[in-house]
């Protein structure tokens, strides 16, 4: 478990009770390590949505235990899950939710700012990683100024502020045309090769979760499979 940042041991999540139960996720067991890049593949209705938000710290299993960078986390408090899910978490979103009252930088430093981090600190860091991803000319844009491809590079870079130790993609590229898409995967891929960040995306599209290092499937709430992919 020493290079795990995630781990997950016979997961359980139970809605409702008696005949109403709904039984989403079915023992659900995998971990992952520092620097993967992994795709959560399913159709709608398999679970992948309520996996994302238990590992998100969103919402809490029935059964089984969740680790989160080597913290157990039935055995943290709100105040603690919450601090956690802030400094080892990043969040990228089909659609990009950036603040439309905020330029691009006011964005990307948002969630440190609550924080309460200086802001001199926050803008040095902020222009460097737009610059990264191509965007040092746009940090004083709002976003009905930008193309949907680079809001969705300004919502990464939003994500990585923090230097997560792991991020959840959901459908990051899903709103995107195929170019954009391929473009922004390509950033994501990018980031995780370069920096170490562990990358779990949840995607449809076959072509982009062939690209990744590792596939899980969830099916009916089980994990069906969890295959490393073979690169030609």
């Amino acid at each position: 478990m020493a290079n795990s940042v995630l781990v997950l041991e016979k997961l359980n999540r139970i809605y409702g009770e008696g005949e109403a139960q709904n039984h989403v996720l079915k023992d659900i067991s995998f971990s992952l390590q520092q620097g993967e890049f992994t795709a959560l593949i399913g159709q709608s209705g398999s679970g992948k949505s309520t996996l994302l938000n238990l590992i998100g710290l969103l919402e809490q299993p029935s059964s089984g235990e969740l680790y989160l960078t080597g913290q157990q986390i039935s055995q943290l408090h709100e105040q603690e899950r919450t601090r956690l899910r802030n400094h080892a978490l990043g969040f990228v979103f089909q659609f990009h939710h950036l603040l439309s009252a905020f330029t691009a930088i006011e964005n990307v430093m948002m969630p440190m700012k609550i924080r309460g981090i200086a802001n001199k600190q926050l803008k040095a860091r902020a222009q460097e990683l737009l610059a990264k991803v191509g965007l040092e000319k746009y940090a004083h844009r709002y976003p009905t100024q930008l193309s949907g491809g680079q809001q969705q590079r300004v919502a990464i870079v939003r994500a990585l502020m923090a230097q997560p130790a792991l991020v959840l993609a959901d459908e990051p590229t899903g709103n995107l045309d195929s170019q954009t898409a391929d473009s922004i995967f390509s950033l994501l891929r990018q980031i995780n090769q370069e920096d170490g960040t562990a990358f779990l995306i949840v995607t449809h599209d076959v072509n982009l979760a062939n690209r990744c290092d590792r596939q899980l499937v969830l099916k009916d709430g089980i994990l069906e499979r969890d295959t490393r992919v073979k690169k030609e």
